[in-house]
């Protein structure tokens, strides 16, 4: 059994027990491929869930296993930790990679964590609500930054997604045809990104270059960004589509 399989179990494990208690049961943080391998299980169609990871564009979510008919709305256990250097002035520019490496160095596991977000010399890391303040009491250093860290809302206007808009010219939805445009590459380069599962939508990998976008969905290619899909603007006389995208930026 693989390290993805017995998440999976796991998981399950905790939708069944929400069906026989009538109660919420919560996981830890999974990573994208965790939760596609959730998505694509037929047994786990049975039951009722939700992923979230504490903001809008959360990669790293927790299962919420439970029916709200049920046991009324979810309190999804995240909290978050803010970061802030003791000396803006002195302060490194920081990366995730540093972040997460003095998260990691504290013996923290990954799977109390969700999603990094760094802006300027600031971040704010999202956890399950358990790891909170030990995680905000133990954390001083990061690289050579000396850093205070304290427990705050989920509410982040600092952080905020924000979007530029994008147009394409495609032949048609398929997400083959959408991938090249976004990326910016050949039809065939676009297609190794499917074998290689770098292309990712609503947080599931997808596979079938076939597949075709919905205004809603989030498309993200590894190593080219994310965008939401809002749809075709027109069709020209050619029968080429101009579609619509709001890329994070």
């Amino acid at each position: 059994m693989n390290e993805n399989e017995a998440t999976l179990r796991h998981l399950l494990d905790l939708c069944r027990r929400s069906e026989r208690t009538g109660s919420w049961q919560y996981s830890g943080f999974l990573t994208p491929a965790e939760q596609d391998e959730l998505l694509r299980s037929p047994e786990a169609a049975r039951y009722s869930f939700v992923l979230t990871g504490g903001h809008e564009a959360a990669e790293r979510k927790i299962l919420a296993a439970g029916d709200d008919r049920e046991a009324g709305q979810p309190l999804p256990p995240i909290s978050v930790v803010a970061v802030t250097p003791k000396s803006m002035k002195y302060a490194e520019e920081l990366s995730h990679r540093d972040y997460l490496g003095a998260i990691m160095n504290l013996g923290i596991d990954r799977s109390l964590t969700g999603d990094i977000l760094v802006k300027g010399k600031r971040a704010w890391f999202f956890c399950l609500s358990s790891a909170a303040e030990m995680l905000a009491s133990s954390l001083t250093q990061v690289r050579k930054t000396a850093v205070t860290a304290e427990v705050c809302g989920t509410d982040i206007p600092e952080v905020q997604p924000e979007y530029a808009p994008l147009r394409l010219n495609v032949i048609s939805e398929r997400l083959d045809a959408i991938t090249a445009a976004f990326t910016g590459l050949s039809r065939g380069q676009a297609e190794k990104l499917f074998g290689a599962e770098k292309v990712f939508v609503n947080g599931r990998v997808i596979t079938d270059k076939s597949t075709r976008l919905k205004e809603g969905d989030i498309l993200s290619v590894r190593g080219f960004g994310k965008a939401v899909y809002d749809g075709i603007e027109y069709e020209t006389k050619k029968s080429r589509l101009w579609v619509s995208l709001r890329k994070y930026v």
